[in-house]
């Protein structure tokens, strides 16, 4: 899901070393009586992510939670709506030779492809990509958090669910299709930016994560739905005394969810929580 789950960082690409210094950003939140302790994260990933910063793990022992978008280590049962378009429907004849294209690239069967509703079928496209350069899902920073989370008994929260974002693919205006068209039409770009994205990741290059955030949006329409109200959501929920009374929790997000005005940290000093950056980070090595 994209900026949603994956904000096009899962379009990830082998990372360009940085120093060892630098250090993906960890940021602290915090009023009177809870602290929340955030990491950007990247949705597929390999061995050479770990380990996170120390900034991070450092909160761990004392944790009271583990706070993510969705706990994807719990089996659900997902129906798809089909009165959903199919792509085929939506897509023009240079849109489909251009599928057809990628989906013989990355080895994925072009039917189901063009059967699938816009949404699904970008995220398709994606999955594959980060498969094709050699990252696992399995490697992902949420997943290896929630399967430590799980085996330590630490108590798992979840801002919105696997049933509750699926809901919100289907639900946008075009069920996907800007992002679709996006992932079609950008898919060299996107190829030749992410190595820049995950070494930014590793560096915590703010200015450049930023950047590329910037350059990485959808319409405007597409774009709220899937970032900022979500955002907006997750904010309230951080600060709404009945939900977390008091206490450390960790907070795991899609990384380009905690940048700008409209990010996580910004919002959550908006409400009156005194936010910090703990870690210090580098300019990435990329263009």
């Amino acid at each position: 899901m994209f900026k949603s789950l994956l904000s096009k960082a899962l379009f990830i690409l082998p990372f360009v070393a940085g120093s060892a210094l630098a250090e993906p950003m960890v940021w602290l939140a915090k009023d009177a009586q809870r602290q929340f302790v955030l990491l950007g994260s990247i949705h597929a990933g390999e061995p050479d992510f770990y380990p996170l910063p120390q900034a991070f793990l450092d909160y761990w022992p004392k944790a009271d939670g583990l706070i993510v978008e969705a706990n994807v280590l719990q089996p659900v049962d997902i129906t798809l709506d089909n009165t959903i378009p199919a792509s085929d429907a939506l897509l023009n004849p240079r849109d489909k030779e251009s599928l057809a294209k990628i989906a013989k690239q990355t080895g994925l069967p072009y039917l189901p492809l063009i059967q699938s509703p816009p949404w699904l079928t970008a995220i398709n496209l994606q999955m594959a990509m980060v498969s094709t350069a050699g990252l696992s899902p399995d490697k992902g920073i949420d997943i290896v958090l929630l399967k430590r989370a799980q085996q330590q008994n630490l108590p798992i929260h979840e801002l919105e669910g696997v049933r509750k974002q699926l809901s919100l693919m289907e639900k946008l205006p075009d069920h996907g299709e800007d992002i679709l068209l996006t992932t079609i039409r950008d898919w060299d770009t996107m190829q030749s930016q992410l190595s820049c994205l995950i070494s930014a990741w590793k560096a915590g290059d703010r200015q450049r994560l930023h950047s590329l955030f910037e350059d990485s949006q959808y319409t405007e329409a597409t774009d709220e739905k899937l970032i900022f109200e979500r955002n907006r959501n997750w904010a309230q929920q951080l600060t709404h005394k009945q939900n977390y009374r008091q206490g450390t929790y960790l907070v795991v997000v899609g990384a380009l969810h905690l940048f700008g005005e409209q990010g996580l940290p910004s919002l959550l000093a908006k409400q009156g929580m005194k936010v910090t950056q703990l870690t210090k980070g580098q300019q990435a090595n990329c263009q």
